[in-house]
C-alpha cells in the first residue's frame, strides 16, 4: 500500500519574509496530529508557506504542464528538473535573494522518519537523514529514499500524489471529473508498484508507437502524392522538354551577350571619365580667357582716361566688367556696348569725342583686347565641344547600363521558369521504378506498425481489464468512505458510481475502458441522484465539497493506517457561509488526532464562522496555542498590517471569542 507524508515540523531560517520574533527568529512550525491553522492577511506569505512545504517534498523537480489540463495518459509523467528561474521562486521574493536562507522539513513516511534541509535560493538539498542516519544530501539520494518509503514506483508518481491528494492547490484538477487524472491516481494507490509501473510502461509504449506510426503514415501520404504528381508529369514530358530546350538556348545567348556588355560598359566608363576630365579642363581655360579679357578691358579704360581719379575708373570698370551701374544699381547692357564701341573707335567712352593716341597706346591696348576677345571665343568653342562630348559619353554609358539591367531581368525570370520546368521533368524509367519500390517498402512498414500497434493495444486492453477487476474489489470501501465524508458536507444524496471511462490511447485505435468513478448527486428537480458529468453541473460550493470529499476518501481508503497530511490554501473564498460549519466539522473529523492525520489550513483573518468553527472543533483554547501559526506576528508586516495592527488584533480577539460561543 501507499504511504502518505505526515508533516511534523517545518523550520525556516534567515528568510526575509519570515523574520519571526526577537526571542525566536525565523519560523518554527510544529505540525501536531489534527489541525494546524495558519492565519494571516494578503501579502504575509500564506501561499508561499504552502508552496514551501510542497517544494521541500519535490525539490527542484516537477512534471511539466501538469496543471494546464489535457489528457495525462498521453503525456510523459516523468519528473523533470525545473528551469533555474523557477527553482529560484523563493529567492525572487526577498531582497537578499535568500542567499543564506534554508528550510527544514521533518516528516514521517511509511516506517521511516525523513529530515530534509534545502537552500531557499536554489532548492538544492544541504542536509538529509533517514531515521537519524545522515545521507548524502543530493536529489538522487532523496528521491531514492522517497521511493523506498512511500511505495510508489517513480518520483513522477510521488509528485502526482502530492498534487492531487496532499495539496489542495488553486490550480488543482477536479479529480472526480478528470478521468485521465483519476485513473493515474487509482493506478498509484490501488495497484502493486510493479503492476502500476507496467501500466505506465505499456501506456507510454503505445502512445510513442502511435506517434511514430502516424508520422510514418504522414510521410507515406506525402510520398504517394509526390509519386502521383510525377506520374502525371510523364504525360506532358515532351512539351516540357521542348520549352526547356528553347529557354536554355535563349539563356545561353543572353549569357554571352551579358559578358560582352560587361566589357563594353568598362570601356565606355573609361571614355566617360576622359570626357568629364576634358570638359573640366575646357571650363578652366574658358574661365582664364574670360578673366584675361576683363583685365584687357580695364587697361583700355585706364588708357582712355588722362585723369587719375580712381573713383571714376572704378565706376566705369565695374560697368565694363559686370554690366552693372553703381550709380543707379541697374544692369546696363546697352550702355556698356555703346561704350565699348566708342572705345574701339578711339573716342571718349563718356562724351564720344575723338581722342588722340599718345605714343601708340591706343593701338597697343586695342590689339591686346582683340587677342583676348579671340582667345575667349576659342575657349568658349572648346568648352562647348567638350561638354557635347561629355554628354554623349554619359548618354552612351547610361544606355549600356539600361540594356544590362533589362537583360539581367530577362535572364533572371527565364532562370525561374527553367527551374520550374526542371522540377516538372518526369524521372527516367529506372528512377521511377526505384521510387515505386521504395514507396511499396514504406507502405509495408506502415502496415506492419499498424498490426504491431493493434496487437499492443489488444494486450493492453486485456491488461486493463484485469486492473479493473482488481480495483473494483476496493470500490465498496471507497464508495462507503466517500458517502460518509459527502454526507458531512452536503444535504443532497451524493454517491460514487463505479463507471469505467472509455478513452482512446493515442490518436488512433479503439477506446479502452479505464477504471473510474463518477458522481451521482440529487437535486431539487430530481427524485433520485443523477450522474453529473462535469464540474459545471454542480454549484461552486458543491464542487469544492465534492473535490475535498473525494481526496479525503482516497487518502483514507487507500493509504496505510499511519495517516497522512492534507494542506488546504485559503478555502474561505469558495465556501458557502451556511455550510462553513459543516465544512469545519468534516475537515476536523478527517484530522482527528486519533487518526494521526495532519490538516493544515491557511486563511485570511476575516469575519465569519470558518475560523471559529475550526478552532472550536480542534479544541484550540486560544490564539497562543502552538497549533495557530499567526503570520501577523511572525511574517514581515505589510503596509496594511503595520498601520492597521490594532484592527487586526481586534478581529483576532473576536474570532477566538466566537469559537467558545458556537455550537459543536
Amino acid at each position: 500500500m501507499i504511504s502518505f507524508p505526515i508533516f511534523e515540523r517545518l523550520t525556516v531560517r534567515d528568510y526575509g519574509l519570515y523574520p519571526g520574533r526577537t526571542s525566536r527568529p525565523g519560523l518554527d512550525v510544529q505540525l501536531q496530529p489534527g489541525l494546524t491553522l495558519v492565519l494571516g492577511a494578503n501579502g504575509l506569505g500564506k501561499t508561499t508557506l504552502v508552496t514551501m512545504l510542497y517544494r521541500m517534498c519535490t525539490g527542484p523537480f516537477d512534471i511539466p504542464g501538469l496543471s494546464v489540463g489535457g489528457e495525462l495518459g498521453t503525456r510523459s509523467l516523468e519528473a523533470r528538473r525545473l528551469p533555474r528561474a523557477e527553482a529560484r521562486l523563493f529567492a525572487s521574493r526577498v531582497v537578499d535573494s535568500a542567499e543564506h536562507a534554508t528550510a527544514t522539513l521533518e516528516m514521517t513516511l511509511g516506517s521511516a522518519r525523513l529530515v530534509i534541509t534545502r537552500s531557499l535560493s536554489s532548492l538544492a538539498p544541504t542536509e538529509l537523514s533517514v531515521d537519524g542516519e545522515a545521507l548524502s544530501p543530493s536529489d538522487e539520494t532523496y528521491q531514492q529514499a522517497i521511493l523506498a518509503q512511500s511505495g510508489v514506483s517513480s518520483f513522477g508518481d510521488w509528485i502526482l500524489l502530492l498534487q492531487h491528494l496532499t495539496f489542495y492547490f488553486e490550480t488543482r484538477r477536479a479529480l472526480v471529473w478528470d478521468a485521465s487524472a483519476q485513473r493515474q491516481i487509482l493506478r498509484i494507490l490501488l495497484l502493486p508498484a510493479t503492476t502500476g509501473s507496467e501500466w505506465r510502461r505499456l501506456e507510454r509504449s503505445i502512445v510513442e508507437n502511435d506517434s511514430r506510426m502516424r508520422n510514418l503514415q504522414a510521410a507515406l501520404t506525402r510520398e504517394e502524392r509526390t509519386l502521383e504528381a510525377t506520374a502525371a508529369l510523364a504525360s506532358d514530358g515532351d512539351a516540357v522538354r521542348d520549352e526547356l530546350k528553347l529557354l536554355e538556348k535563349l539563356q545561353e545567348v543572353d549569357t554571352r551577350t551579358l559578358a560582352t556588355l560587361d566589357q563594353r560598359i568598362v570601356d565606355e566608363d573609361s571614355t566617360r571619365q576622359s570626357a568629364r576630365l576634358a570638359a573640366l579642363r575646357a571650363e578652366a581655360a574658358h574661365e582664364s580667357a574670360y578673366r584675361d579679357l576683363e583685365r584687357q578691358q580695364l587697361l583700355v579704360i585706364a588708357s582712355a582716361f588722362p585723369t587719375s581719379d580712381d573713383t571714376a575708373r572704378y565706376l566705369l570698370g565695374k560697368l565694363f566688367s559686370e554690366s552693372y551701374c553703381l550709380a543707379c544699381g541697374q544692369v546696363a547692357v546697352v550702355a556698356v556696348n555703346t561704350m565699348r564701341k566708342r572705345q574701339s573707335d578711339n573716342r571718349c567712352v563718356v562724351c564720344d569725342t575723338p581722342l588722340k593716341d599718345p605714343a601708340g597706346t591706343k593701338s597697343l591696348t586695342t590689339r591686346s583686347l582683340s587677342r583676348a576677345t579671340i582667345a575667349l571665343q576659342r575657349a568658349r568653342d572648346w568648352l562647348e565641344a567638350a561638354n557635347n562630348e561629355r554628354r554623349g559619353a554619359e548618354a552612351a554609358f547610361d544606355a549600356l547600363i539600361s540594356e544590362l539591367q533589362k537583360l539581367n531581368t530577362e535572364t533572371a525570370n527565364r532562370a525561374v521558369r527553367i527551374d520550374e520546368l526542371l522540377r516538372r521533368l518526369p524521372p527516367d524509367d529506372v528512377e521511377l521504378h526505384q521510387r515505386q519500390d521504395e514507396l511499396a517498402s514504406l507502405r509495408r512498414r506502415v502496415e506492419l506498425m499498424k498490426a504491431d500497434l493493434a496487437d499492443e493495444r489488444a494486450g493492453f486492453t486485456r491488461f486493463i481489464a484485469g486492473v479493473n477487476r482488481t480495483i473494483a474489489r476496493r470500490r465498496t470501501v471507497i464508495q462507503e468512505t466517500f458517502a460518509r465524508f459527502a454526507e458531512g458536507f452536503l444535504l443532497e444524496q451524493c454517491e460514487l458510481a463505479w463507471a469505467p471511462h472509455k478513452a482512446r490511447l493515442g490518436e488512433t485505435g479503439g477506446q479502452i475502458a479505464f477504471p473510474s468513478f463518477e458522481l451521482e448527486l440529487g437535486g431539487t428537480d430530481f427524485p433520485s441522484p443523477v450522474r453529473r458529468q462535469g464540474p459545471l453541473q454542480v454549484s461552486e460550493s458543491q464542487r469544492e465539497f465534492i473535490d475535498l470529499a473525494f481526496r479525503m476518501t482516497l487518502m483514507s481508503a487507500a493509504g496505510v493506517a499511519a495517516g497522512g497530511t492534507l494542506v488546504i490554501d485559503a478555502p474561505e473564498s469558495s465556501l458557502d457561509a451556511v455550510f462553513v460549519t459543516r465544512a469545519a466539522d468534516v475537515l476536523t473529523r478527517f484530522a482527528a488526532p486519533e487518526f494521526d492525520n495532519r490538516l493544515i489550513v491557511t486563511s485570511n483573518l476575516i469575519e465569519g464562522d470558518l475560523i471559529p468553527g475550526l478552532v472550536r472543533r480542534a479544541r484550540i483554547g486560544s490564539a497562543l496555542d502552538a497549533r495557530i501559526v499567526d503570520l501577523l506576528k511572525l511574517a514581515a508586516p505589510t503596509a496594511a498590517t503595520h498601520k492597521l495592527h490594532k484592527e487586526y488584533a481586534a478581529v483576532r480577539r473576536r474570532l477566538f471569542a466566537r469559537a467558545t460561543q458556537l455550537d459543536s
